[in-house]
């Protein structure tokens, strides 16, 4: 990394460019106290009127146009609501231009605008979908697992799994930072990250090649809030929900800002309860016959956590920035599961009810620290950055099971049989990046080397009770160690061609893993390198519409969890576990996008998956037990249409629609049979937004998702609405947001499997109505203007959240 970090400077330092530029600078306003943020931006010849550059202006309604050539141009300004508005021509000549403000009108189409001075909920790019989650009503009171759930082509199934446009792998990342967490760790965070720390969450389908290329589906990042204020301030945050059970959540955030030094820090608790009801219905042919077991299982759970950040922001000079940021998180968790079987059938055991009394507790800690550099060498946009990351992940949980064995009367007709387990995970993080940006005459160049060390613990232990005296279950119990480190380097160049833009990049990983079964005394290896090219073109046909292409190779690693061959246990009968044996999945994307203005952007994508990580259901049926693990499916094929438009029905209500199409094909022998699976499914979003009288504001939300199949698992439909209302108080300081969830109670997750001789059938429904309220106050300097905004590697790369967890 030193040699690596050595060569990037030495290149800066050796780089001239040819061509002297400088930059644009300009501010948009609605009127002398309101400017316009969110604008569509162009930088345009004085001669010809030939598109050079767009930027999208900011919270502050600035704009600022870099590394822009000498010589004559013009501003034209467009926004939904708003009339265009054009600068006056211009001549660029030094290293900084400042421009007057430039004002915009507010337009009379109804039919083709709508005046908003927020951000839409869903926003639509080239290259990404934002939910801005921060000014949400429905949102308010939600974790945000839960406001991924009614995003718009995500999907949540009853064991927490993520899936983006029917596509499981996805990669999740807090402020762009993978957390090298498993699907369940991540749901478990999420499960506990109350929506108001979030200010927005971006859907990228096909990522380039300085992102991580983990993530065959696309990656979701989550944007935490940030305070860029000069001077003093903060906000407090009080939240509390009534579903079955109550949830509640609080939490402070302060800053401080000078021209030099940001200085931040926060805290926040909660205290989340719910429950699942699940049934699972299965059939177990045998020559003689079928057994049936009819399974329900109540469990309760409560999660009590706290927080804490501080972190400061340094600037050493004008062109140097450093910062550390030091971050715990700790959460135990209460479980309690009452789980009753009806068996009845030919090859029925001893008994008619198998009654299973379980609780779960369990402790977790994260702490992690992140120290970050920025250097800029000169005005045209060269710069070095670099991130050094370091997490720990704890984890120590005791979980107890009495078996009762019973007949139709519930009377106990076989001994009980009492089992606990008790898991320890520990997990260490290393990770350091480095990034060297430029320009080389036209082409803008980007170079990274990244290197990451995850080394995991985990210790499982089964006992059973004997005469009173607890002993060990050799067979289930064991130690598992798994050490993983990926060195990555990528190089990406962008150029523009008159009005097209292309982008290409390529990015090689080399990976050495390790899985140790150390009470099996088995050990499985892994060594090997990939190439993962990336390209994307995008064509500005004219001013309101646009077209764009891309391509990406994309791997999917197995977690250590998946790899982890542990028995998870529901009871004697059904149980799950991992699998050693996993390789990685890889994956090619395509995707092309069309975008007019604002008002329409349509989005599609096919990618093909080879040994697509997948969960399978196995059954013996002789001996009555169904489990699922994960193996690697043959091939996999996936497509999806996504249309997203904005509707103005007057000045007070405006409707927004995201429709996703779309398609997945599986084929592969799996040890039930030839599975050979494939379907269409849909997810619609609806968000309306509609302001009332007395200045609120107020929020109605449908998600419809249609049956669709995964694999061996056919899930049926499910749909929900959601409704919000949010007002500005205390002189605009403050914010009462009231709302509901799943007003009629229809988020129910249904799956069922019919594969070879497989009949299983499961329903789960979760504490999803409830009636939320929400406040927040801001307090201190909110309305100085905004410190010199830094591109450091927090930023660029995004800042590391890992020690969030449940």
């Amino acid at each position: 990394m030193k040699r690596a970090t050595f060569l990037l400077i030495f290149l800066a330092s050796q780089l001239n460019l040819i061509s002297q530029s400088g930059s644009i600078k300009g501010a948009i306003f609605e009127n002398e106290t309101s400017r316009v943020e969110f604008a569509n931006v162009l930088l345009l010849n004085a001669g010809d009127s030939a598109f050079i550059k767009g930027v999208i202006s900011e919270q502050d309604g600035s704009f600022t146009f870099d590394e822009v050539k000498h010589g004559d141009y013009f501003v034209k300004v467009s926004m939904i609501g708003y009339d265009d508005a054009s600068s006056n021509p211009f001549k660029l000549s030094h290293k900084e231009l400042q421009l007057d403000n430039i004002q915009l009108n507010a337009g009379v189409s109804l039919d083709e605008v709508t005046v908003v001075t927020k951000k839409p909920f869903i926003e639509m790019q080239a290259d990404k979908v934002i939910v801005n989650v921060a000014n949400s009503s429905v949102n308010a009171g939600n974790t945000a697992l839960e406001v991924l759930q009614k995003s718009p082509g995500i999907d949540i199934d009853q064991d927490n799994n993520i899936s983006l446009r029917g596509r499981q792998g996805v990669l999740v990342t807090i402020n762009g930072k993978n957390q090298y967490m498993t699907g369940e760790e991540i749901s478990q965070l999420l499960e506990n990250m109350p929506a108001e720390n979030i200010e927005k969450i971006e859907i990228i389908m096909n990522p380039s090649a300085r992102y991580d290329a983990e993530g065959n589906a696309g990656i979701i990042n989550i944007v935490l809030k940030k305070n860029e204020n000069i001077g003093m301030n903060g906000s407090v945050t009080l939240s509390a929900r009534q579903g079955r059970h109550f949830a509640n959540n609080q939490g402070i955030n302060l800053n401080y800002r000078s021209e030099k030094i940001n200085v931040f820090g926060g805290a926040s608790r909660w205290d989340w309860g719910g429950y699942q009801d699940l049934n699972l219905l299965r059939k177990i042919p045998t020559q003689e016959g079928l057994t049936t077991f009819d399974q329900f299982s109540e469990m309760k759970f409560n999660t009590a956590g706290h927080d804490a950040k501080i972190g400061v922001d340094y600037a050493l000079s004008k062109i140097t920035d450093v910062g550390i940021l030091f971050k715990y998180n700790g959460n135990t968790k209460d479980n309690n599961t009452d789980n009753m079987t009806k068996v009845s059938g030919v090859n029925a055991p001893d008994f008619d009810l198998l009654n299973v009394l379980s609780t779960e507790d369990a402790d977790r800690d994260q702490v992690s620290a992140n120290f970050n550099f920025s250097h800029k060498f000169d005005e045209n946009g060269t710069r070095l950055t670099a991130d050094f990351d370091w997490s720990n992940y704890s984890s120590d949980g005791l979980s107890i099971y009495n078996n009762l064995y019973k007949n139709e009367a519930g009377q106990e007709v076989l001994d009980p049989y009492y089992l606990r387990n008790f898991q320890i995970t520990d997990i260490n993080i290393k990770a350091a990046k480095v990034d060297f940006n430029t320009k080389v005459k036209d082409v803008a160049l980007e170079v990274g080397a990244k290197l990451s060390s995850v080394t995991t613990d985990n210790i499982t232990l089964f006992e059973h009770l004997d005469n009173g005296e607890w002993i060990n279950q050799i067979n289930r119990s064991n130690n598992f160690v798994y050490e993983e480190e990926v060195l990555a380097g990528y190089v990406n160049a962008n150029r523009a061609f008159g009005k097209v833009m292309v982008q290409a990049g390529l990015r090689v990983e080399r990976t050495e893993s390790s899985g140790n079964s150390v009470t099996l005394d088995q050990e499985v290896k892994r060594s090997y390198t990939n190439l993962f090219p990336s390209v994307s073109i995008s064509h500005s046909i004219n001013e309101k519409h646009n077209l764009s292409y891309s391509y990406s190779r994309r791997i999917n690693r197995p977690n250590y969890r998946l790899l982890n061959p542990f028995t998870d246990y529901l009871d004697e009968f059904t149980f799950s576990k991992g699998n050693p044996l996993l390789n990685p999945q890889y994956t090619n994307a395509f995707g092309v996008n069309y975008s007019l203005g604002r008002s329409l952007f349509i989005s599609t994508n096919y990618s093909y998956t080879k040994d697509a990580i997948t969960d399978v259901i196995e059954q013996f049926s002789e001996a009555n037990t169904t489990f699922q693990t994960t193996q690697n499916l043959d091939n996999q094929h996936s497509a999806s249409l996504t249309i997203s438009l904005p509707k103005v029905w007057s000045e007070k209500w405006t409707t927004r629609l995201s429709w996703t199409n779309f398609y997945n094909a599986f084929e592969s022998s799996i040890p039930s049979g030839q599975l050979s699976n494939a379907s269409w499914g849909s997810n619609v979003f609806l968000s309306n937004n509609i302001h009332l009288p007395g200045k609120l504001n107020m929020e109605a939300n449908l998600n419809y998702t249609t049956p669709l199949t995964w694999g061996l698992f056919k899930v049926r439909s499910k749909w929900g609405i959601d409704l919000g209302v949010s007002k500005s108080i205390l002189k605009g300081k403050g914010n009462l947001k009231l709302g509901v969830d799943d007003i009629f109670k229809t988020r129910i997750e249904s799956v069922n499997v019919i594969q070879d001789d497989i009949d299983l059938y499961v329903n789960s429904t979760r504490d999803t109505r409830r009636a939320k309220i929400s406040f927040s106050f801001n307090f201190g300097n909110s309305k100085v203007k905004a410190a010199k905004k830094r591109k450091t590697a927090t930023e660029v790369e995004n800042s590391r959240i890992g020690g969030d967890n449940n």
